[in-house]
C-alpha cells in the first residue's frame, strides 16, 4: 500500500510541474516564439516613422504584437497570463540615440504616456484559450516647437528599445519581452512653428518696366524691391542661429536667380550686398524668440539679350532652418 502511495504521489508531482506556463508571442503575423520561465525574448522589428494625424507627435507605427497563453492540454480554463509595463523589465522605453533629446513616450491602448512611462500599466490579458491577443503599445516622438531639434532618421537608424513583462494568475513565475524597433524609412523634420513674415506671402511686384531698364547683375540692376523679413517663435526664450533658404528652381543663365516664365529673366535675393544662390541659405539669428533681416529682391536679364514684352511671373519659398 505504501508503494502503490508513493507512486501516485510522483504522478501527482509530475501534474503540477506540466502546470507551470510559459509564453509565446509573434509580430506581424510571424510564427509564435516561445519565452521560457525567467527569460526573455529579444525580437527586431522594421516601423514606420510618420508624422501623427494631431502634428504633435511622430509615430513609430506598423508593429502588429500579439502574445497568448502557450497551449497547454488539461490545464484550468480559469488561468490567465497578462503583459503589462514593470521596472522589473526594465525602463518601458528606452528612446535610441537621435532621440536623446527628445520627449519620448508610449501610446499604450490609445492612451499617450510619456516618458518615464509608469510602471505597471496593465496592457493586456491572455485567457486559456490559445487565441493571440493584440498588445496594443505605439512609441512616439514629442515635437517641439524649437529649430534647434530637427530630427533627421535613415532607414535602419536605432529608434529605441520596448520592455513588457508577462505574469499571471496562478503562480509567481514571468516572462520578458524586449522589442528594438529599427526605422524603415527616412524621415525628416524641423519641429518648428518659428514664422517668416508670420507665415503671409512675401508679392514682390516690380510694376511696368522696359526691358532695357532690367539690369544684367544682381547687385546693380536698377529694378529692385526692398522687404523686411521678421521671424518670431510662440515659445519664448529660444535664442539660436538660424538659416534663411531660398528655395525653389533656378535660372539656366545663373544659379543666382529664381527661373521666371520668361526664361531671359530671373529674380535675386541680395543680402548685405550678396546675392543667395537659388537653394542656398545664409545664416541669420534668432534672439529671444524674434529676429529679423533686410533683403532686397532684384530683377535681371540674361546678357546680351532683350526678353520678350509681356507678364512675366515666378514663385520661391523662404524656409527657416538651422545650420
Amino acid at each position: 500500500m505504501k508503494r502503490l502511495y508513493a507512486a501516485i504521489g510522483l504522478f501527482v508531482l509530475m501534474g503540477s510541474a506540466a502546470n507551470v506556463q510559459a509564453a509565446q508571442c509573434r509580430v506581424n503575423g510571424g510564427p509564435w516564439q516561445q519565452i521560457d520561465i525567467g527569460g526573455t525574448l529579444n525580437l527586431q522589428v522594421p516601423v514606420n516613422v510618420q508624422l501623427g494625424s494631431d502634428a504633435t507627435r511622430i509615430l513609430l507605427d506598423g508593429v502588429r504584437l500579439e502574445c497568448r497563453f502557450t497551449p497547454y492540454g488539461g490545464t484550468p480554463a480559469w488561468l490567465q497570463d497578462y503583459w503589462a509595463t514593470s521596472n522589473l523589465a526594465g525602463p518601458a522605453w528606452t528612446p535610441g540615440p537621435k532621440f536623446v533629446n527628445q520627449g519620448t513616450g508610449l501610446r499604450i491602448n490609445g492612451t499617450y504616456h510619456n516618458t518615464p512611462v509608469p510602471d505597471a500599466i496593465r496592457i493586456a490579458t491572455m485567457p486559456n484559450n490559445a487565441i493571440g491577443v493584440p498588445v496594443n503599445v505605439t512609441p512616439y516622438i514629442l515635437i517641439r516647437n524649437n529649430p534647434t531639434n530637427p530630427i533627421d532618421v535613415r532607414i535602419g537608424d536605432n529608434l529605441g528599445v520596448l520592455r513588457l513583462r508577462q505574469t499571471n494568475n496562478y503562480n509567481s513565475s514571468s516572462t520578458a519581452l524586449t522589442l528594438t524597433y529599427i526605422a524603415a524609412n527616412n524621415f525628416n523634420i524641423s519641429p518648428s512653428t518659428c514664422t517668416i513674415n508670420n507665415n503671409y506671402p512675401i508679392e514682390i511686384n516690380f510694376g511696368t518696366v522696359h526691358q532695357r531698364q532690367i539690369g544684367t547683375n544682381p547687385l546693380t540692376t536698377p529694378i529692385t524691391s526692398n522687404r523686411r523679413l521678421t521671424y518670431s517663435c510662440p515659445q519664448g526664450g529660444i535664442t539660436t542661429p538660424i538659416t534663411i533658404t531660398y528655395k525653389g528652381n533656378p535660372s539656366s543663365f545663373d544659379q543666382r536667380l529664381l527661373v521666371m516664365t520668361n526664361p531671359d529673366v530671373g529674380t535675386a535675393l541680395v543680402r548685405w550686398g550678396a546675392a543667395v544662390q537659388v537653394n542656398r541659405s545664409f545664416l541669420t539669428q534668432i534672439t529671444n524668440s524674434v529676429g529679423g533681416d533686410d533683403v532686397t529682391f532684384s530683377l535681371v536679364r540674361r546678357a546680351n539679350s532683350l526678353p520678350a514684352a509681356g507678364a512675366i511671373s515666378g514663385s520661391g519659398v523662404l524656409v527657416m532652418g538651422v545650420p
